[in-house]
């Protein structure tokens, strides 16, 4: 359940943190090149101080339900979704729908994420500043020429990379 009231007391980066870690993500922050994973090394300071830049969700168990914690976050520019088990097309229709994603994300990776399909991948064209999108390893796609031109229409400048079989 997303915790409305510890946003507003801590800010989006902070509660978006502590769900990430919770779940077993991780978080880099802007001006910053370690890894966050230890919940309780949470980096302390003036809110707002700890701007999320990048997720790596590699193993964790984030799913649908803890997104709402991702509409604050103004700088993050890379997402990594690798085995994510409760990963599935409603989440990336959201994250896609994210209007603040829409403006800084620019590389998303998506790999070994079995419950994904093509209207998930599909869906990712509201981000329209994505500059790279890397997909690997997901059974769930079953069109993968029209996935790709529906895609390249939608987002010309995005490098795409493929590894799907």
């Amino acid at each position: 359940r997303v915790d409305y009231e510890r946003i507003q007391a801590v800010g989006p980066d902070r509660a978006a943190s502590e769900w990430l870690l919770r779940c077993g993500a991780l978080v880099r922050y802007r001006g910053y090149q370690k890894w966050q994973q230890d919940y309780n090394g949470l980096p302390t300071g003036p809110l707002g101080k700890y701007k999320i830049e990048a997720i790596n969700a590699t193993d964790s168990c984030i799913m649908y339900r803890g997104f709402d914690y991702l509409d604050g976050l103004e700088h993050v520019t890379e997402i990594t979704l690798q085995k994510c088990i409760y990963i599935q097309d409603e989440c990336l229709q959201r994250l896609s729908e994210t209007k603040n994603l829409q403006k800084s994300l620019l590389q998303l990776k998506i790999i070994s994420c079995g419950n994904v399909t093509d209207k998930g991948i599909i869906a990712l064209h509201k981000l329209t500043n994505l500059e790279y999108l890397y997909l690997s390893d997901l059974p769930g796609i079953r069109e993968k020429k029209t996935t790709v031109r529906v895609l390249q229409q939608a987002l010309p400048n995005l490098e795409l990379e493929l590894d799907l079989e």
